[in-house]
């Protein structure tokens, strides 16, 4: 199984997500929380320490400033920290710019809970997968 936990985002859903890696932590390992603004990232880490929802204590969890629509700082984040499982909880905005970040990282499972928009065309026509990420499909298989 795949290891490790970079989590993109620090909104209320990142939040859930965060603590419920938490308590699996023993089987997903360290555990990031990246986000442009990192206050937002330690205000989840204090949470999650505040509920002692850290399962193993021994496991990292920390938090990183991180640009994702920056993608080779995002490559860089992502092998520093090992990560194998990228969850993507950021603005749909940022979809593309992570699918290829974990793309060229190579070896990481991708998730994440929006479909692809650009800022200047919200509300596209379907098929949505279709205008963007099915066009990466060929270069996503393992």
């Amino acid at each position: 199984m795949k290891k490790n936990v970079l989590v993109v985002g620090a909104g209320g859903v990142a939040h859930v997500v965060a603590h419920k890696c938490a308590q699996h932590n023993d089987v997903l390992g360290d555990i990031c929380i990246a986000s442009r603004k990192i206050e937002k990232c330690d205000a989840i880490i204090e949470s999650i320490k505040r509920k002692n929802s850290l399962k193993d204590k021994s496991k990292k969890l920390h938090s990183r400033k991180l640009d994702a629509m920056d993608v080779a700082s995002t490559v860089k984040l992502i092998k520093e920290t090992n990560s194998q499982i990228i969850i993507n909880l950021g603005t749909a905005y940022i979809n593309m710019s992570v699918l290829e970040a974990c793309i060229q990282a190579g070896n990481v499972c991708y998730m994440d809970t929006a479909i692809h928009e650009e800022p200047d065309k919200v509300c596209e026509d379907p098929p949505w997968y279709g205008n963007y990420e099915w066009k990466r499909k060929d270069r996503c298989k393992e």
